[in-house]
């Protein structure tokens, strides 16, 4: 079998794994029971991203609620029945499958992610998907988050590959923008919670990891 050459980039938080959706039903979830409305635009804006400020859930949920609740305990609430909810879950579609052909195609294979290390290095254990990774790169590794391309442009100096040498999935406007700024190429792989977003940026749009053909990005050699 003929090797493909290059290096293929995969996001974690709903690319991976479906750990965007549960957060967000049970911030939803919350205002709804105080009394307001969830800002699910708003809210869109952070997804690929890590403290980002556009938009607080827990600042304006704890306005709402007006009894002394801290922001804090709401999201350390959120996160750990979030948490719990990811815990039990599978890899999305195509992910374990998409793995093994890459690898035995001969690519390299990274992940790029604006999550903390454990987070990202626990579920890919979990999964027992960990071992197939040559560098995993996180935002305990840099000194910013996506849509900055610090993360992409990390991963492309470990493995001493160029840009044009790779291609990068992606679930969120945020994960394109940052590929598209470390000038690698990106599929979008658009999830429920991301499905609204722009991904004009991307080289391709695709309704899931199943339906990548890694012959359109990587070159054959014999």
């Amino acid at each position: 079998m003929h090797a493909l050459i290059g290096a293929l980039i995969f996001d974690f938080d709903g690319l991976i794994l479906d750990t965007e959706s549960p957060e967000m039903e049970i911030w939803a979830r919350l205002f709804s029971q105080a009394g307001g409305s969830f800002d699910y635009q708003a809210y869109l804006g952070t997804i690929g991203t890590y403290a980002n400020a556009s938009y607080q859930p827990d600042v304006e949920l704890a306005k709402l609620m007006d009894h002394g609740t801290n922001p804090r305990q709401l999201v350390e609430r959120v996160r750990k029945e979030s948490a719990e909810r990811v815990a039990q879950q599978p890899p999305l579609p195509g992910v374990p499958e998409l793995i093994r052909t890459a690898r035995a195609a001969g690519l390299r294979l990274a992940v790029g992610s604006s999550s903390p290390a454990a987070w990202v290095r626990g579920h890919l254990r979990r999964l027992g998907l960990i071992e197939n990774f040559e560098t995993i790169v996180t935002f305990d590794d840099v000194t910013e988050s996506k849509p900055s391309p610090e993360i992409f442009l990390t991963v492309l100096a470990r493995l001493n590959v160029n840009a044009e040498q790779a291609l990068v999935l992606e679930d969120s406007q945020n994960g394109v923008l940052a590929a598209k700024r470390a000038g690698i190429r990106v599929a979008a792989v658009p999830n429920g919670v991301t499905a609204g977003q722009d991904f004009s940026l991307a080289d391709e749009v695709l309704a899931s990891l199943e339906n990548l053909d890694l012959e359109k990005y990587f070159p054959r050699v014999n």
